[in-house]
Order: structure tokens, then sequence, then C-alpha cells
């Protein structure tokens, strides 16, 4: 049955625009009921009402008509619908339906018909163009006043009292917008709005209705953009006994928003003829509703112009200022909004932090203003679990875009088979977890065995330059399988107070990794404990002890994203990488309401490095345990396989205190490289002493230089500065490459050579070390692309096209 409901579903043109999926989920709110020929569907005056499908038989449309009973105004057969007009004005039906046939109907009741409007507003629209449509073509008199009862009330839908939450800002701002309002509304003269998108403008013009006209006055918005499509044959329909003079009056627009407002966005997108035929029809006093139109900008600063005779009809004009240039309203906003959406949601009213209160002051808001703010603010209503927002709930600018040519890898059955059932990365990451385990066990108890040795082999000499080698190429996948952020989780499930982490450890996590990379190094070189295999279990159990501490205290897996030195190496070495996870932000913006990528679900938890999969546009951000993948219902995630290194010339949102970490990076491998042949020769004190100022005098320097040129500051766009920086993680990839490889077991015993021998000349041969070899390859190809990342950092910022607006933009969030 429920196959059935799907299919009579799918054969209804005002549901075509639902795929496969949708009509599934919609149908099963629908319920199946049968009627007998004559049987009364709907009954005149019914108060209870549904929406109803036809899939079998056929019905007759009836209305009341003054000492005739009912009359016969249409038929209705298989794949239409009724229903809708009661459902959409709350009054009792003004018709009654009578089978004619047998009939099986598929039935929605007014909860779910609501539902179903909130859930694909699209098909809101396709009522509305039905319900024109079919009042243009009406004849009789009563079915023309309901049509047109309908499309009044359609059209009033869009309008919601609390639009904008009803929230103007400040007290001063507040009283100066009453006090305009109050002006204006001594008068019914048409006004003409002037603001940027989402300054309130409709708002504006509710409030003003609202003050003016009664209760029940119809408030009607149009959009300038559709207006010559959707109202031309109703608009110029000709009245009178001059056939020959345009008019607005009968079933025309104007005769819909009579006794009320007409609102009209962008009126200087309306043809030409349109706003003509519009500004005679005012000029000769046709029109008994108050015209509000909004401009976008001055009339004399807009491409396409209002022409002068229609500008003429409004004598009032008002402009709303931009929410950029009264940047004292927004914490009174922003406060307000979530006060309102905790009373809706009953929930305590969540604080912002001192760091999103900042963070929200420093945006631009060019994008939507106040619109915008409000985006903001409930987006990070929904993702905060407790009642602090902090700067990882405030996603502020664009969602990623899709930068370029790209595979998704979920298309792939056996990808999507491995993903969707946990065996990647899930299964493995159980997998290293416990041949880590068994390492670490074995190195402590019997560090002196042959097994012990070769296990303390592969983990200097595989597995270590194996990070440095793979990371380039397949980003993070190390940090999808690591056991650390394993036995973290084993230990979050036994203790976790799952306490907001620090503002500290957010605010300079970039440092505090960098310095635990450093420790890293200096303590392996001056330990020796390459050779040790005590000191390897030692270093490993502190790692694990320090994650699993972290884990216990603070919430998700704070570890890998704000001090993790492993995870920040990886991180930074997977920003050039070829796999990213990536979504498609349109869908999930406009689509998802549950936001299952960052809370998680039942089976599967949500994001551990607190991100929202629409915002995330780079691999550091990301650890690739495709938790988003599995758990969102719209399959709007995927795991994509991309160009190398082509991330870093389209970076916008990047904690960019990692600039200080490549440098580091980078010029620290001078003294690797220049004391590690020394350590055989120097006495071992000398050789620690040296190599320890050399290591730490470098990297102070790195960093301080690094803090002077590029100034990071994780709030604002990445600059080119910031690019140019990223653009050398190539190189310091190729320089760990490099030292890495002499630990490699068994590579200096290698060599390739040449050999020559020709009759009468002496054998000649030369042969070169396959350390040297890789070295060089590793140094050519580091140096390449990084010089090609730099190209294409300095084309890509040059050929940007400059918008007005954008160089205030970067300097509003410096």
């Amino acid at each position: 049955m429920d196959q059935s409901k799907e299919h009579y579903l799918s054969s209804v043109k005002l549901l075509s625009e639902l795929n496969t999926q949708e009509i599934k989920e919609l149908a099963a709110n629908f319920q199946w009921v049968s009627y007998q020929p004559g049987a009364e569907i709907i009954e005149y005056g019914q108060t209870r009402h549904s929406f109803y499908v036809i899939a079998e038989g056929s019905v007759d449309y009836l209305m009341p008509r003054k000492g005739k009973g009912f009359v016969l105004v249409g038929s209705l057969a298989e794949g239409d619908v009724f229903g809708e007009i009661s459902l959409f004005t709350g009054e009792p039906g003004p018709y009654l339906v009578r089978a004619t046939a047998q009939c099986r109907l598929l039935v929605l009741d007014a909860r779910h018909f609501a539902f179903m409007l909130v859930r694909w507003p699209i098909l809101y629209q396709k009522f509305i163009e039905k319900l024109t449509n079919r009042l243009s073509r009406a004849h009789f008199d009563l079915l023309e006043a309901e049509h047109k009862e309908f499309l009044r009330s359609g059209l009033q839908l869009n309008q919601f009292e609390h639009k904008f939450y009803g929230l103007w800002g400040t007290p001063r701002t507040t009283r100066e917008i009453e006090n305009k309002i109050n002006e204006l509304s001594l008068h019914k003269d048409h006004l003409l709005l002037i603001g940027e998108r989402g300054t309130g403008r409709q708002m504006f013009a509710w409030h003003l209705h609202n003050r003016q006209f009664v209760k029940d006055a119809p408030f009607i918005v149009v959009d300038a953009r559709q207006f010559d499509r959707q109202w031309g044959d109703l608009m110029f329909e000709t009245h009178g006994p001059d056939r020959g003079q345009a008019g607005f009056r009968g079933s025309g627009l104007l005769d819909l928003a009579e006794g009320g407002t007409l609102f009209i966005r962008d009126i200087n997108m309306i043809s030409p003829r349109a706003q003509l035929r519009l500004a005679e029809a005012m000029a000769a006093g046709e029109v008994n509703c108050r015209i509000i139109g909004n401009l976008k900008d001055k009339p004399e600063q807009l491409g396409q112009r209002l022409i002068s005779q229609l500008l003429e009809q409004f004598t009032h004009t008002y402009a709303l200022t931009p929410l950029r240039t009264r940047k004292r309203d927004i914490p009174v906003i922003a406060m307000g909004i979530l006060e309102k959406m905790a009373g809706q949601h009953n929930r305590n009213t969540p604080v912002l932090s001192p760091e999103a209160v900042k963070l929200l002051l420093s945006h631009h808001y060019q994008q939507g203003n106040v619109t915008e703010l409000i985006q903001i603010i409930e987006r990070a209503f929904f993702l905060v679990e407790d009642d602090h927002i902090t700067l990882e709930h405030v996603l502020i600018g664009p969602a990623a875009e899709e930068t370029g040519w790209s595979i998704n890898l979920m298309k792939w059955p056996w990808v999507a088979w491995l993903v969707r059932r946990g065996i990647f990365p899930g299964w493995v990451q159980y997998v290293s977890t416990v041949i880590f385990v068994f390492i670490v066990a074995l190195l402590f108890a019997a560090p002196d065995t042959k097994t012990a040795g070769v296990l303390f082999v592969l983990v200097w000499g595989l597995w270590w330059p194996a990070l440095t080698i793979i990371s380039p190429a397949l980003g993070r996948v190390w940090c999808s399988i690591c056991p650390f952020s394993c036995i973290m989780e084993m230990f979050q499930k036994l203790v976790h107070k799952n306490s907001p982490v620090p503002d500290f450890l957010k605010k300079y996590d970039y440092l505090l990794i960098t310095i635990g990379f450093l420790m890293i190094f200096w303590v392996e070189a001056i330990t020796g404990m390459r050779s040790s295999p005590l000191y390897t279990a030692l270093w490993l159990l502190v790692v694990t002890a320090a994650a699993g501490a972290i884990g216990m205290l603070y919430t998700r897996h704070s570890w890998c994203r704000h001090l993790c030195p492993l995870g920040g190496f990886v991180g930074v070495a997977s920003v050039g990488g070829m796999l990213e996870v990536r979504s498609e932000a349109n869908v999930c913006l406009n689509k998802c309401t549950t936001f299952e990528c960052y809370h998680g679900t039942a089976a599967v938890s949500g994001c551990p490095l607190s991100m929202h999969a629409p915002y995330v546009d780079n691999n550091i951000d990301c650890k690739l345990c495709l938790h988003c993948v599995r758990n969102c219902p719209n399959d709007a995630v995927q795991l994509k396989l991309r160009v190398p290194a082509r991330e870093i010339w389209h970076l916008v949102r990047v904690n960019q205190g990692f600039a200080i970490f490549i440098a580091v990076a980078l010029l620290m491998l001078i003294p690797i490289h220049y004391f590690e042949p020394l350590r055989q020769s120097w006495p071992l004190a000398k050789w620690r002493l040296w190599f320890s100022a050399a290591f730490w005098g470098t990297a102070v320097v790195a960093g301080i230089s690094a803090w002077l040129i590029a100034q990071p500051f994780r709030s604002k766009p990445a600059s080119m500065r910031i690019k140019l920086v990223f653009a050398f993680i190539p190189l310091v990839l190729s320089g760990y490459v490099m030292y890495q490889l002499h630990f490699i077991p068994g590579v200096g015993n290698i060599s390739f050579g040449v050999q020559y021998a020709a009759a009468g000349l002496t054998e000649l041969q030369h042969f070169v070390p396959a350390l040297k070899v890789g070295q060089l390859i590793a140094a050519i190809c580091g140096a390449a692309i990084s010089a090609l990342t730099v190209i294409m950092v300095l084309v890509s910022h040059f050929r940007k096209p400059v918008r007005t607006g954008d160089t205030k933009n970067q300097s509003s969030n410096l």
C-alpha cells in the first residue's frame, strides 16, 4: 500500500518538484479513504479541513447560489487535488464535494498539510501559481470570490508578525524607527523604502500596516522580478464601457490589496511598461490601498531605474541604515533573538562569550544585514549544546564553495559501503589501536627481545616516515585511524566532565601545538629516543595519557583540535592533500534543520572537532572521521578526491595561527639537518648544548617573524600574506621527508649505479646512494609544488574582482 501511495503522489503535478525520497517521506503522512458514488466528501460549512488527492474515481465540485441550492462548478478526476482553500483560509468549507463514482482518495490532515508547506516551501509557491491561473480563468462569481480569498490569504502567509523577531536594536534605534512609523501612520500616502537586503524594510512596512489598518486588512507582498509573469494577465484586464482603457480593478492585484497594503519588493525591477501602467492607476485614483515599494539604493543610483512617472507617486521616502553602520545594535539584537528562541523552545537563554560578541562586531554583514545576523544566531542556538555560545558556534561568512574539479568517492559503491558500514575508518581504527597497545606493552615489558626490536624499528623506521610521506597525499587519514583518539574515547566513556574548552586553549591552540611539536623533535634528538625502546614506549604513553586526560575533562575531541602536535603537523600537511570532506552547502543551509553533522545521531556521534559541515573549507578543521558523511540525512556530505595543493590558494576560513607553525617547522629544519651529521663526531654534551641553542633560537626567530609578517588572527578572512605562508607547506614537508628517509631500514645499503664498458676502453661505473636520490626527488618536488602554489596564490589574488565594500569588509574583520 505504501508503494501505491508513492505511485499516485508522484503523478500529482503540484508535487513534481519533490524527488523520490521526498515523495516517500510525504506519503507516510497520507491516509487512504474510500467513498461510494453520491457520498459527500466535504460538506458545505465543514470546519474540519483536510487535503485530498484523487487516486481513483471522480468528484463534483459544487457551490451554493442564493435561492438555487447548489450549482455544479466543475468536476475533478484522477490526479487532481482539492481542499487546500479551506486549509489556507481556516474558514468553514465554502463548497461541497461529492463523489460521482467509486473513489479512492489520499487524505492529509491539516497538521501534516502545514508541515508539508514548512518542509518544502517550493510547494507553497506552486499552490499560489495554481490558484492564480485558476482565478484568471474563473467566470463564476462565487468561485472567483473564494479564489481571491485563498490567493490573498496565501500571499499573506509569507508575512510573519514577528519577522526579524520584532527587534530593531538599542532603545535609541527603536525609538527613532517607532517615531517614524507613528509619523507615517497619520496618512495613507504611498511610501518608498530604501535599504540594503535584510535591513528590515518588510518588517517596517508590516509594523506601519498594523499601526494604520484594521486587524483583517490585507498585507500583500509581491516580488517585482515575478511581477509581469505572475500578474500580467490580471493587472491589465479592461473594465467598464470603454474596453480599451486599462485598469487594475476586479480580480486584479490591487483589488486583492484593497483596504490594506501592497508591498512590492525591488519595485524598480518591474518592466517599464508595467511601471507606467501602475503609475497611471495611482495617478487616476484607481488604487484603494497603500503601496509601499522598496529599493536597494537611491533611485538615481540604481542600474534599472524607476521611471519618473512612478517615482512621482511616492510622496514619502525613508531609508533604513545598514547594520554595519550601527554596530551598537548587534549585541542587543543577538541577545533578543536568543531570548525569544529560548522561550519558543523551552530552553535557558544561551549567553554569548566575549570572544563571540567581538567576532559578531567585527563582521561586515554585507550579505544580508539583520537577516544575516539572525541566521548566524539561529544556527549558533541550535549548534550549542549548553548555555554558552563561543567562537566555534558563531559561523560567519559565506559557506564553503566548490573550488574546482573533484571526484565524489561516495558514488563508488564499494567506498560508500565501507564508509556507511563504519568499516573505514571505524574498524581500521580499532585494529590500529590493538596493534598500538601491543607495541607499547612489549616495549615496556620486554624491550630487549627480538620481537620488540622489530616493532621498535617499525615505529621509527616506517610509521614516522610514512606519516610524513602519506599525509601530503591523503590528508588526515592518520587522524581518522589514530589509536590516541580511540583510547581517548574509551576514557571518555568511563569519565567525561564534558566541560567547555577554556578560551585560552581555543585562542592560542596554534601556539601550544607549535610548542608541542618542537618539544617532540627536541626530546627525540637530545635523548636518543630513536635508539631507546624504553624512552619510545614512555613517550607514547605520555601522549596517550595527555590525550585521555584532556578527553575526560573537555568536550568532544578537544585534544585533537587544540593540543595534539601530531594532529597539527598532519593537519597542516593535509592542506595540500588529495582527499577532502565537503558538503553541498545549498542543501545543508536550506534543507537541513536538525544539524546531524554537528550533533550526531543515536548510532554515530557528531563532529569530534565541533564543526558544521557547510562551513568546512579546509582540511585542518577536518580529521576525516567521516561521521558527518554517515550522519547526513540528505547525502549532502561527500568524500572527494581533488587536485593537490588547490586548497591553499582558495583559503577563506582557517586558523591563521598555523602560519607560525609553518614558519617554525620550516626553519627548524636548518639545525636538524646541520647538526644531525655532527652527532657522531662531537662530544655528546657539546652537541646537545649547541643543537638546543640553535634549535630553540631558530624556532623563536621563525615564530616572531611569522607573527610580524602574517599577523594571524583567526577572525578575519585569509589574506594573500597568509596564503603565501601556507604555500610553503610542500617545501616544509619535503624537508621532513628528506630527514625521515635517513631512518628507513636498509635505505643506506641501496645504491643506484651506471656502468659502461666498450672494446678497448676501461670500464666506467658510477653509483649514487638511494638516500641521496630520494632526498633530491623530495627537494625538487617540494620546491616545485611550493613555487606553483605561490604563483597560483598571486594569480587568483590579482584576478579576483574587487567589489564595492570588499575593502571595508576586510578591514572591519581585522
